[in-house]
């Protein structure tokens, strides 16, 4: 009942001691206590998104009780772009690939997530693969909010190929166009039209192809225009 008085003082009840506390009460040997303590961690301010509170956060996205961890991923997503570690979104995209995409709640963390540049550059292949595999499944997933030239830098500047799909996938959904001339890149969206310099021709090259062999994917699943044999 303490941690849930705390949580609802909200960023009033972030002191050092209250958090230290809260930090404790993620390891109790009451799920209700731990589920409590992350619900109130994710109630408090940003400036309260500690290393040791995204630790603890990060630890119960592991716990045995469901409810447990999936507070925990919801807390991690109210801290705000602090928060938005690589681990975190390690944790996000572990927990969320377990369930189905029903869950606003989560899927809106993870969202928020992938708006870390940060967060996202420190990604290994492996958890590049499953966020890839688990856009392409989800039918609750409002691409919109993810900054396309964020994405598309990720790319540009670590010459890491393994975010070319996620890439352009994101993009072509978000309805952006996008076209490589002269070792620049040009993105057109709402906002207007966005320039980034493409290294070198060889990224100019497999960049292309990937939005191509991305478009032929999506038009496969949905054959926008094409009449069905009846």
């Amino acid at each position: 009942r303490a941690c849930e008085a705390l949580g609802k003082l909200g960023e009033k009840a972030a002191t050092n001691e209250v958090i230290a506390a809260l930090i404790n009460a993620t390891r109790d040997e009451d799920s209700d206590v731990r589920w409590n303590a992350c619900q109130a961690l994710g109630k408090l301010d940003e400036k309260a998104a500690t290393n040791e509170v995204i630790a603890a956060l990060i630890n119960a996205t592991r716990d045995a009780d469901f409810s447990v961890r999936q507070t925990a991923c919801v807390a991690l997503g109210n801290l705000g772009e602090k928060a938005a570690t690589n681990e975190v979104i390690d944790s996000l995209v572990n927990f969320i690939g377990t369930i189905d995409d029903s869950d606003d709640i989560l899927v809106e963390a993870l969202v928020w997530a992938m708006c870390s540049y940060d967060g996202m550059r420190s990604l290994d292949l492996g958890t590049i693969g499953k966020l890839c595999n688990w856009i392409r499944k989800s039918s609750e997933i409002d691409l919109t909010l993810i900054p396309s030239q964020r994405l598309m830098e990720l790319f540009l500047n670590s010459r890491n190929f393994s975010w070319l799909s996620l890439v352009a996938y994101v993009a072509l959904l978000q309805g952006i166009a996008v076209t490589v001339c002269k070792g620049v890149v040009k993105i057109y969206d709402t906002k207007g039209v966005v320039e980034l310099e493409m290294p070198n021709p060889e990224l100019g090259v497999a960049f292309t192809e990937a939005f191509s062999a991305q478009r032929r994917e999506i038009e496969s699943d949905f054959p926008f225009g094409k009449e069905t044999a009846s």
